[in-house]
């Protein structure tokens, strides 16, 4: 892999920049009825091929060069130490609130034999890391449901706080859960070591 591409590394897990040869893999975890779905927002509707496609193709039109380079980059690819190239999973950023650069993080682990190994922990411990040290963020968080003791786990194992808890707001296979947000103030982070390109 070109060190260029490279994010950054911790315990057996690499962060890199999506490339165009990222595509099909991509395509392919996207499809219906992949195990992840059961628990990255289950509760949002499943997307179609149609729609897997059309997502695709708008990607692909902001590749330039190969690669996606936006900066801040808004997504990039887990993958293994041993298997640089391969695409284990996903990070990503979005806006929940522009005007005071509030920006909301998710990480998804596709594969499930690389789930319950800590991937999804590294994966996240990286991406604050990279999102404190290249925007001026005060604060990050991440959205996922009280069903998903994992995802949770990652929030406790990485010092992020339960900052609000909305009891009951999330239907998941006929049963409801609580819709659950952990925030971490970049103060905080610094506080526990992170982001080490900072210190």
């Amino acid at each position: 892999m070109a060190s260029d591409l490279l994010i950054g590394e911790s315990r057996g897990v690499v962060l890199r920049h999506f490339t165009v040869s990222d595509l099909p893999a991509y395509r392919e975890w996207l499809q219906p009825g992949q195990e992840w779905q059961r628990w990255d927002g289950p509760y949002n509707p499943v997307r179609q091929p149609a729609e897997i496609d059309a997502g695709i193709e708008r990607l692909r039109g902001r590749i330039v060069d190969g690669t996606l380079r936006a900066a801040p980059i808004e997504r990039a690819v887990v993958a293994a130490s041993d298997d640089p190239t391969g695409l284990m999973g996903m990070v990503s950023w979005h806006w929940e609130a522009e005007e005071s650069d509030w920006r909301r993080m998710g990480v998804t682990v596709f594969d499930p034999a690389a789930r319950g190994r800590g991937s999804g922990t590294e994966a996240l411990r990286i991406w604050t890391d990279y999102l404190f040290a290249h925007t001026d963020a005060v604060r990050l968080d991440f959205s996922t449901w009280s069903g998903n003791t994992r995802m949770l786990g990652v929030g406790h194992r990485l010092g992020f706080t339960e900052e609000a808890r909305f009891r009951n707001a999330r239907e998941v296979r006929g049963e409801r859960y609580d819709s659950v947000v952990m925030g971490v103030l970049r103060a905080e982070w610094l506080a526990q070591g992170g982001h080490s390109a900072l210190t």
